[in-house]
């Protein structure tokens, strides 16, 4: 069985939707028949880490809303994550463009790095604080995870992996994904959102099923 999601490091929904997934997996009798591959897409592309200024306020002027509903709107999401057992620290948080990051992913996955890659730099951008767009800390980051130093600063500095990145979105585009995270399982079968435990469980058995039945 083959999982295929398209997400960002700065999506909480995200965030929390694999660790559902993780949670779903780890009860599923064929696991370890499931290959899990990452895509790339940018959440928010525009978005600026600007030293000093809290994460509530930078979403607010994003999305042209008041901070005091963007504080709620991040409060919420900060409990969403608690049920699934991952943790998120807006206090902390730096909100940033992730693209550079996802050049270096892109070179992670012909290394077969890709599920560690996302799970690292999730971590460091909702609980560590990362900032992702800077380029020492994608390096710190990416060598944690086993890559060449070297070669993800050659990555970052002549930004290769761009065309790799853009065929992601694209593909995301023709499916007519309109947010992430996105589940496409045996190419066949979507689901979308931060979905629970249970929709996941259900959804492994009864996929399984039917591809056995075929």
């Amino acid at each position: 069985m083959k999982i295929t999601i398209w997400s960002d490091f700065v999506c909480p929904f995200c965030y929390i939707g694999q660790a559902n997934l993780d949670n779903a997996l780890s009860k599923f009798e064929h696991k370890d028949d499931v290959n899990i591959e990452y895509k790339s897409f940018l959440l928010m592309p525009d978005a600026e880490y600007v030293p000093g200024e809290a994460y509530a306020e930078t979403f607010s002027k994003m999305k042209g809303m008041p901070v005091e509903r963007a504080q709620g709107m991040l409060s919420q999401v900060t409990e969403t994550a608690k049920d699934a057992g991952v943790e998120i620290n807006y206090d902390n948080a730096k909100l940033t463009s992730t693209l550079d990051a996802h050049r270096v992913f892109q070179y992670a996955k012909t290394k077969g790095k890709d599920v560690d890659f996302f799970k690292t730099f999730y971590q460091a951008h909702f609980k560590d604080g990362e900032v992702l767009n800077d380029f020492d800390t994608i390096i710190r980051l990416s060598e944690s995870v086993g890559l060449d130093a070297e070669e993800v600063k050659k990555i970052l500095e002549n930004k290769d992996y761009d065309q790799d990145v853009n065929v992601d979105i694209s593909q995301a585009s023709q499916l007519g994904v309109q947010g992430v995270p996105f589940f496409l399982i045996n190419d066949k079968y979507s689901i979308s959102g931060a979905q629970p435990v249970e929709l996941f469980e259900e959804a492994l058995g009864k996929i399984y099923a039917e591809e056995q039945a075929e």
